[in-house]
């Protein structure tokens, strides 16, 4: 204040014109800026002040490492949970990405997301490096931030897949002034009633897909982007080394979450799903008998028209996601599949031609055995010989599926009941 005071009563230079100190501002005396003089000293002492000052010591206990790690993970917190609602309100096919638009389209092309969830979530992790963001001395607890994320989206997905969380939303209804009903409010994207996603083979191969994606991502390409932003460039060759091995171990445990997500969908739900679906046509096996009984239907020459249906819905799945089908998945859950599906075709065919059986019994204790006048063949012969045809364009369509009839365990049981059928084929040519 001495100085400035000096400075102050000192003669005053003329006044510049009003319109020139106007135009430039520099023309101002220099007198009435204050110009401290400083030095080493009396910087130290300044500083001492500052850091002993009571206000410092109250900021430094609200305002810490610990809390800034909270607050920044808090808000990923907020930005994942608000995906989450969405995605749940509305289905897989939400656009539910808040961040930068003109990284969307990046991602989906270096990356290979397509669900908005799994960008907004990959994002979200992305976030925790940036350079205005991440503090070296917290890089341990920003990486486990970005595993407990991916461990909260992981948690989401295996608890809707298995019905625990039902997407959608009930219908709600609001009492107007005059006394009716009013739709309630709307949200920003289409829903539905209630349903388990789960149910449904498309959206769960799709999922499994992603969270592949993310598995691979986070291993290679996001363990880059953590080292750079650690400083990995500063660093010695050994140093990079072992700040690399520190990142990987840390991030190995999204892997340990997310294949087992993706093995379950792939080889239980989507599995259990056709399973069932393929199964469905096989009630028509029965009715195979009755096409030939008491009807002077001539010899079969081609196969059912149900045997046809029986793995189509298989086929069509598989050529819609033979790309999105993980690496560590291949073809196993078909396999599984036809397995089951052929344990339940083969047990139809054994308890349709016990029945034929005893028919031929009765029958011919009746001595009323019916032959048909061209090749004399018996009902029950051509029950048999039908069952064949069926049998060798099932084998076929499994091997449409990629698959080799011969390591469905089914095939030979099935091979073994319908063998007589065959003989019947080649001696009526």
């Amino acid at each position: 204040l001495g100085n400035l005071a000096h400075r102050l009563l000192s003669p005053q230079p003329p006044a510049p014109n009003e319109s020139t100190a106007a135009q430039d501002p520099d023309n101002i005396p220099e007198n009435l800026y204050f110009q401290p003089k400083l030095s080493q000293s009396s910087i130290v002492h300044a500083q001492e002040r500052i850091y002993k000052h009571p206000k410092t010591a109250e900021f430094s206990k609200r305002w810490n490492l610990p809390i800034y790690y909270q607050l920044r993970f808090g808000d990923c917190c907020n930005r994942l949970n608000t995906a989450v609602d969405h995605t749940r309100l509305g289905g897989w096919t939400t656009e539910v990405y808040t961040g930068d638009q003109e990284k969307v389209e990046l991602l989906k092309n270096t990356v290979g997301f397509e669900l908005s969830f799994f960008l907004e979530l990959y994002d979200i992790l992305l976030g925790l490096w940036r350079s205005d963001v991440i503090l070296r001395p917290l890089a341990n607890r920003f990486l486990r931030g970005a595993v407990q994320l991916v461990g909260r989206s992981v948690a989401f997905i295996g608890d809707g897949m298995d019905g625990k969380i039902k997407f959608g939303k009930e219908k709600e209804t609001e009492t107007n002034e005059n006394g009716g009903e009013a739709n309630g409010s709307a949200l920003p994207f289409p829903t539905r009633l209630p349903y388990c996603w789960g149910d449904s083979p498309q959206d769960v191969a799709a999922v499994a897909w992603e969270l592949a994606i993310l598995e691979t991502t986070m291993t290679h390409d996001y363990m880059d982007i953590v080292c750079n932003a650690l400083g990995s460039g500063d660093l010695a060759e050994d140093g990079v080394h072992e700040l690399r091995s520190l990142v990987a171990e840390l991030l190995k445990e999204t892997s340990t979450q997310i294949q087992p997500i993706i093995e379950r969908a792939w080889n239980d739900k989507i599995v259990n799903i056709f399973v069932e679906k393929c199964s469905a046509p096989l009630a028509a096996v029965k009715g195979v008998a009755a096409t030939y009984r008491m009807t002077n239907r001539p010899p079969p020459t081609q196969a059912s028209p149900f045997v046809a249906t029986i793995l189509r819905p298989l086929k069509e799945f598989d050529d819609d996601f033979a790309d999105r089908t993980p690496d560590s998945i291949g073809t196993t859950w078909k396999a599984s599949i036809i397995t089951a599906v052929t344990d339940r075709y083969s047990a139809s065919v054994d308890e349709l031609l016990e029945t034929v059986k005893k028919t031929e019994v009765a029958l011919q204790n009746r001595r009323t055995t019916r032959r048909a006048v061209s090749g004399g063949i018996s009902d029950g012969e051509k029950v048999k010989l039908q069952l064949f045809l069926d049998y060798k364009a099932y084998s076929q369509h499994i091997q449409d599926l990629g698959i080799d009839p011969a390591s469905i365990p089914g095939i030979a049981k099935l091979q073994s009941l319908t063998l007589e059928g065959g003989q019947i084929g080649d001696q009526n040519g």
